[in-house]
Parts: C-alpha cells; sequence; structure tokens
C-alpha cells in the first residue's frame, strides 16, 4: 500500500510539472548561443482585439487593454489554428501583464520579440516604447525606465500587416504569417552589455579571430574573458567595440 502511495504522488507531481511546463508553448529560449541567466518567457495567452476600422489608435486602445474581446495564443500567427484566432483584418492589438522579477532591480530591462509581422508599435502601461518595421528578424524595446520590479505592468504592441508594395509577404504556399510568430520574452542585462560576438575561424593559421560589440562604452578596467575548456584568455576593453585573435593548436 505504502508503495502504491508513493508512485501515485510520484505520477501526480509528474503531471503538475507537464501541465506547467506545456502551459507556456515553445519554452526554451530561442537563442542558446545568446543566453543570459536572467530571463521570463512571454508566450501564451494574451489579449487580443482586431482593428478592423484601423481606428485603434484614435481612440487610444493602448490605455485600454481591458477592453480587447479575444484571447491568442503567443507566438502563434492570427489565422493560424494554434494560435486559436481566425484571420479577419490586417490588424490586431496584443496585450497581457508582465511582472519583472524583484532580483532584476539594478539591471536594464528589455522586452524582446523574436519576429512579428510586420509593423509593430508597444506601449507599456500607456507609454510608448518605438516601432519596428520587418517580420523575420528579432527587435526589443528598452522598459528600464518604466518599470517597478515586484509590481505588475501592462504591455500592449499593436501590429500592422496591411499589404504594401515593399513589403515581403514570405514563402510561397504557407499562407499569411500575421502578428506575432516567434517567441516574446523579458531580459535583464547589466549596465554594459555585450551586443554580438562573431566567432571567424582561421584554421591555416591556427586561430581563431573574436570581433565583440558593446552596447555602450565600457568603464575603465573593464575585460573580455573567453574560456572554453581548457583555453583561456583575457583582453582589455577600451572603447565598445575589440577584436583579438586566440591561437589554437
Amino acid at each position: 500500500m505504502k508503495k502504491l502511495l508513493f508512485f501515485l504522488m510520484i505520477f501526480v507531481l509528474f503531471c503538475l510539472l507537464t501541465c506547467s511546463h506545456q502551459s507556456i508553448p515553445l519554452p526554451e529560449h530561442p537563442r542558446p548561443d545568446f543566453q543570459r541567466e536572467n530571463w521570463l518567457n512571454l508566450n501564451g495567452r494574451w489579449k487580443f482585439e482586431f482593428d478592423k476600422e484601423n481606428t485603434g489608435l484614435e481612440k487610444k486602445w493602448f490605455n485600454h487593454p481591458e477592453k480587447f474581446q479575444k484571447n491568442i495564443t503567443v507566438p502563434f500567427p492570427w489565422g493560424s489554428k494554434l494560435s486559436g484566432v481566425e484571420d479577419e483584418a490586417d490588424i490586431g492589438w496584443y496585450a497581457r501583464t508582465i511582472n519583472v522579477p524583484k532580483a532584476w532591480n539594478g539591471q536594464r530591462i528589455f522586452a524582446v520579440i523574436g519576429a512579428c509581422d510586420w509593423h509593430t508599435t508597444a506601449w507599456l502601461d500607456g507609454n510608448e516604447l518605438g516601432t519596428n518595421q520587418g517580420g523575420y528578424t528579432p527587435f526589443e524595446f528598452e522598459l528600464t525606465a518604466l518599470v517597478n520590479p515586484g509590481r505588475e505592468h501592462q504591455l500592449v504592441l499593436r501590429v500592422d500587416d496591411t499589404p504594401h508594395d515593399y513589403k515581403l509577404e514570405g514563402k510561397q504556399g504557407y499562407g499569411r504569417a500575421a502578428g506575432i510568430w516567434q517567441t516574446v520574452y523579458l531580459e535583464a542585462r547589466p549596465q554594459v552589455a555585450l551586443q554580438y560576438v562573431h566567432f571567424t575561424p582561421d584554421i591555416d593559421a591556427e586561430k581563431v579571430h573574436v570581433a565583440v560589440q558593446l552596447d555602450q562604452n565600457p568603464p575603465d578596467g573593464c575585460t573580455i574573458s573567453v574560456k572554453s575548456g581548457e583555453l583561456s584568455a583575457e583582453y582589455k576593453v577600451e572603447n565598445d567595440r575589440v577584436e583579438f585573435d586566440i591561437p589554437i593548436p
């Protein structure tokens, strides 16, 4: 009887963990090569509303996301089965509550959108964050000055996928991919952070060339450390970009 009870408890725990895992579509970090320690996946259910008459901006929907009547599953484009929303218009509004962990206090906070087709405008608590045009590459908005870690905030996105002569429409046969179609997440970064790192191997010269771009000029004494197995190297950084070679036998 005790063994049966034990296995029953294990089964229930497994079910709870599985359900929790599946409640967030695509829960893994979308960029394992550039994953920071502090990040929060925002995939899942968002409030949603179509703007068929294109009156949302005039009526300031970004201040009233509680009036959105539909729910959509992110990160699947509206019109797709997984989104749960039929394709009814070219403009859609998204909204959800976000809560930045208190442990992120003192760091810079960003909302990163893996891809959203096509013209995206974002607000936080009614404050415009910025816009982005394009449907295939990641973009981000900094929230640092507007968020209070530990408190709830309203993130609202307006996505305009109206046809344009110069707008790419995607690969033939897949149909339209309107709205958010790649993972959305929050991320905490230090005051000076890596923007990108490129490694270029040179086998003949037995080395790898490293190009590092920071998002701003670093303070005095800043260094870049590279570690891989037994390989370890450190280089001084004097401005927002540094390049160096690492010898590899």
